[in-house]
């Protein structure tokens, strides 16, 4: 059936005029904007009294980007009330939905996305034509035991508690050669292999699905790196960097991490943020082939409290959230 048939579509407000705040403020709500990822889509947050109690949607609540080159057509579902922009619709449902249903609701909606484009974006009837399934699968009522969920106990095993010597304060910034051995991938061409659903994970410089963009057969004249090590764009999409857990092989222009000590997965997730707030100076025409080594990083003794433990505390937060 259509999406008009299931939901009632309503548009956001004009943005000309609102005292849009770049942090959070009583009496304000987040205020929506377009995005490819759901955490982008806060441009900020509005006075309640300025976009009136009919434009504030409450939690659960469904919407969809209509707009931009790269962020048309995502659907997510809000877990906080919100306003939000005139190049996002909501979506009400007209009948009894859980939050189940929504979320595969929202998963549909973006599957559409090649129908869209910048000049062709998914606004009035357009969004309103789009054909979805009239029910939901049995599967997605049935996912509701969320405390034996397995990925959740799996996160929580990853965390550590334990914590380094006192931090230094100011942190004290190293290059990552101090750390790190920066080793340079197996440097594969992906058409050059054989893809296999069931192989070894390929990881090239994609910002995406944490670099991995297919999976390969195992080769009989290359072993795959070991998991358990960073892996970085030199090119392409520059330093985006990435926790690999699992053994893969790589492709042009990626190097890989391998810490020196032994460190606790959540350290080196830390790192691999650390190293991606450097993407600001590098660019297609400046990559970072020849300065990765020289980055800098906090040393492990400045490494925040809060690192350690925070695998834990996020599952316990999503096992909560998803419950509830």
């Amino acid at each position: 059936m259509k999406l008009e048939d299931l939901f009632e579509v309503r548009n956001g407000v004009v943005s000309s005029g609102l005292s849009i705040s770049p942090t959070p403020a009583a009496n304000h709500v987040p205020y929506l904007r377009p995005a490819s990822t759901q955490q982008r889509t806060i441009s900020g947050w509005v006075p309640e009294s300025e976009v009136g109690s009919k434009n504030i949607y409450p939690e659960g609540t469904l919407f969809v980007s209509t707009n931009g080159e790269g962020s048309h057509s995502y659907s997510y579902v809000s877990r906080f009330k919100f306003a939000c922009n005139s190049d996002v619709s909501v979506l009400l449902p007209k009948r009894e939905m859980t939050l189940n249903e929504k979320v595969y609701y929202a998963h549909c909606i973006t599957m559409n996305r090649y129908k869209f484009s910048y000049g062709r974006k998914p606004k009035g009837d357009r969004l309103k034509q789009i054909e979805l399934p009239d029910s939901c699968p049995q599967w997605v009522t049935e996912v509701n035991q969320f405390d034996d969920f397995p990925a959740l106990s799996r996160l929580s095993g990853l965390s550590d508690q334990r914590k380094l010597s006192s931090q230094a304060e100011p942190p004290v910034l190293v290059p990552i050669s101090e750390l790190f051995d920066v080793c340079y991938g197996t440097n594969h061409e992906l058409n050059a292999l054989e893809l296999d659903p069931h192989g070894v994970n390929f990881v090239s410089r994609s910002a995406k699905n944490n670099g991995v963009s297919a999976k390969v057969k195992l080769l009989q004249d290359s072993s795959p790196i070991p998991g358990g090590v960073l892996t970085v764009a030199g090119g392409g999409s520059v330093l985006e960097t990435f926790l690999q857990m699992e053994p893969f092989y790589s492709g042009r222009d990626l190097f890989y991490l391998v810490p020196k000590e032994k460190m606790a997965v959540e350290e080196l997730l830390f790192y691999a943020n650390c190293i991606k707030l450097n993407r600001f100076r590098y660019s297609y025409g400046r990559q970072a082939n020849r300065t990765l080594k020289e980055i800098k990083i906090p040393e492990r003794a400045a490494l925040p409290d809060w690192v350690f433990g925070s695998l834990k505390r996020v599952a316990e937060q999503v096992r909560v959230g998803l419950s509830a």
